[in-house]
């Protein structure tokens, strides 16, 4: 060994896998130099490999042997070594490169390390080169990359002390990032000492951060504290809400489980009329859904295998026919119709086992008006939803009045009998309304929100309003949690999807989902639909956000429990303790390759540990996470100090206190 950096040489290749002999001179994980002391032969320490023409491999150790025998291939000898032979396992993460005076760092590894190539220290400048640096992301071409990112801090790494490990702003911003671990791990602040980080970084209020937090954790993180009541959800310290006519027609048909068939036709209808898409006097497209369900009813007593009941027919008829007159003016389905009814009329007496000559000419109208019918239902129910879509406010009071629900059905004169129909929506709609665990979506007259720009100032979006946004939905109950956070996601989604196409990716915001496993779930056949709500809104933001300036920011503790469609589009992980196998192999199937041996560590991380990797950074790296300026709420009970407290000093939990904030739930 004539280099003095030199700790070894390499034995093996195996594509980005180095194997490393280790000199006998170097005993000592230790090696002093002119930059200090640094730990180079340990587990995460990093060492380079000298390619030529100014390029250097850079490596991280992932394991370290001693072997004391040596088996010869083709035998059945062991040889006995006279001194153990000690051999580290490399792997290759990238190259630093001379350019313009100084280095720079490429992920890519074009020249590979060749036998009896020495393995060296990396001197400082160089790792720094690595770990302090980060990608240029989303610079438009021909513009200066330092005007349009910077390099965001995360903590320091854990064997190469004083070079902190940064991390490209805009990356980590502007696409999904996952911060997972075990409670009690250090994610709450990880993510409060990132928000923080990345506004004092900006020196202004231009950053937007909405913090969706489920339990009541972060408001003294961000000076937003509040006294929280049951069933309430607060925004900044302030009671706030997600008015009940931001829902969408899929929103409100999922709310008060609507059937399919007939109820949601009904109440889309209703949800039109009541932002002003329909007026009573108007023939309504929820009349067809009630004419093809009578339509069904017939072909199945017609074409069925009982004998055919004429009076049973002709009462099916009928309740068809009265939606027919009325709107079947012209056309084809009207000279069906028409024909239909004279048959029926003629057999509306008959009880027997087959209907002769009349059944197949009969059967085939049916089918054709039914196949005619069915484009209208579902070009009037694409027109209806165009407008109940539309965050346009109405007052409570309509859906306190049950004639509403029998408007919407019913159409000018027709007789038709849909209260039948509808009997359990509307037993439905009052148990919601008088339910008091869904204030947040109810209580938008108290709170005065009297349209949507109100609600979105409230939310704080707009000038002077603060970079952070703290929703407090810590008393809100479960199953109410999907729906304000799905409604919350979608609005914002659509909101900068109507902006000018110019401008969507300007001003970009924020969704931090705290504990997302609790509202966007892989799919499931028994799921709430609340659930599918949520998840749809949030994959959406996921899988498209990017492009109208919306991102996402998720924590778990069960990653695995995560909709995979989310996961997948995250682009950087901020990875705590984790100890559950399900989630470290969730992981391992998703990362790249250089990073999966890395992750064997993630069960031994200490608190406020993390493994970070993406495309935000040059490496992935073992890293202590800076601390938060302010701390979140989230501390672990102390039971032995709690329960050695005597006398005056000691802990009591208010069951009384508990039991009647309980009740008052419901």
């Amino acid at each position: 060994m004539t280099r003095p950096a030199a700790v070894g040489y390499v034995v093996g290749v195996h594509g980005p896998k180095i194997k490393v002999e280790l000199a006998d001179a170097v005993r000592s994980p230790v090696r002093a130099g002119m930059e200090g002391a640094h730990t180079v032969i340990a587990i995460n320490s990093y060492l380079g490999f000298d390619l030529g023409a100014g390029e250097i491999a850079v490596g991280v150790v992932t394991d370290l042997d001693a072997q004391e025998t040596w088996d010869p291939a083709d035998s059945d000898l062991s040889l006995q070594l006279t001194k153990p032979r000690r051999v580290a396992t490399i792997q290759l993460l990238g190259t630093v490169k001379a350019k313009h005076g100084g280095y720079a760092f490429d992920p890519g590894i074009s020249v590979l390390p060749t036998l009896d190539t020495p393995a060296e220290v990396i001197a400082g400048n160089l790792i720094g080169t690595v770990l302090s640096s980060a990608p240029k992301r989303n610079v438009p071409a021909g513009e200066d990359p330092s005007a349009f990112d910077n390099e965001l801090s995360i903590g320091l790494p854990t064997m190469a002390i004083g070079q902190p490990v940064v991390g490209s702003y805009n990356d980590l911003f502007s696409r999904p990032l996952a911060v997972v671990g075990n409670t009690g791990s250090g994610k709450s602040c990880s993510i409060a000492a990132l928000i923080q980080s990345a506004v004092k970084l900006t020196g202004g209020d231009q950053a937007r951060f909405f913090i969706l937090d489920i339990n009541g954790e972060y408001g003294t993180a961000f000076d937003r504290t509040c006294t929280p009541e049951p069933n309430c959800m607060y925004v900044n310290g302030e009671e706030f809400g997600v008015p009940i006519w931001l829902l969408n027609a899929r929103e409100v048909c999922g709310w008060l489980s609507a059937t399919e068939q007939v109820q949601e036709p009904v109440l889309k209808n209703m949800w039109s009329m009541a932002k002003g898409g329909a007026t009573a006097e108007q023939g309504r497209p929820s009349d067809l859904g009630f004419g093809l369900n009578s339509l069904g009813a017939m072909i199945e007593t017609i074409a069925g295998t009982r004998p055919y009941k004429g009076r049973n027919a002709w009462g099916q008829w009928q309740s068809f026919y009265s939606f027919a007159e009325t709107h079947l003016k012209v056309g084809k389905e009207r000279e069906v119709a028409l024909r239909v009814h004279g048959t029926i009329k003629q057999l509306h007496s008959v009880d027997s086992a087959t209907l002769g000559e009349h059944e197949k000419p009969l059967i085939d109208d049916l089918y054709t008006l039914r196949d005619l019918l069915t484009p209208l239902l579902k070009e009037a129910d694409l027109a209806r939803q165009a407008s109940s879509d539309k965050p346009i406010p109405f007052s409570l009071s309509v859906l306190h009045d049950p004639q509403t629900l029998l408007d919407a059905a019913k159409s000018g004169e027709a007789e038709t009998n849909v209260e039948q129909y509808l009997r359990g929506l509307m037993l439905r709609m009052r148990n919601r309304l008088a339910d008091r665990r869904w204030r947040p979506l109810l209580n938008f007259e108290d709170v005065d929100i009297a349209d949507f720009s109100k609600w979105i100032a409230g939310l704080g979006i707009g000038q002077g309003t603060g970079p952070i946004t703290v929703v407090d939905l810590s008393m809100v109950a479960q199953e109410v949690l999907p729906y304000v956070c799905g409604v919350i996601g979608r609005v914002l989604l659509e909101l900068r999807e109507h902006a000018a196409a110019e401008r969507r990716f300007q001003a970009p915001w924020v969704i931090v989902l705290e504990e997302a496993h609790n509202y966007v779930r892989p799919r499931r056949q028994d799921e709430d639909r609340g659930i599918a709500i949520s998840r749809d809104a949030f994959e959406r933001i996921a899988k498209e956000g990017r492009k109208f300036g919306l991102s996402l920011m998720v924590a778990s503790q069960r990653p695995s429990e995560i909709s995979p469609t989310i996961i997948s589009q995250c682009a950087n992980f901020v990875m705590h303790r984790l100890q559950n196998p399900d989630d470290i192999e969730h992981f391992r199937s998703i990362v790249p390759s250089q990073s999966r041996r890395l992750l064997d560590q993630v069960t031994v991380l200490a608190p406020g540990e993390g493994i970070v990797l993406g495309s935000a950074f040059n490496i992935p790296a073992r890293v202590r996470i800076h601390p938060p300026e302010r701390y979140p709420s989230s501390r672990s009970p102390a039971p032995f100090r709690s329960w050695s407290l005597k006398g005056e000093d000691a802990e009591v939990f208010n069951v009384a206190a508990a039991i009647g904030t309980w009740l008052a739930e419901q």
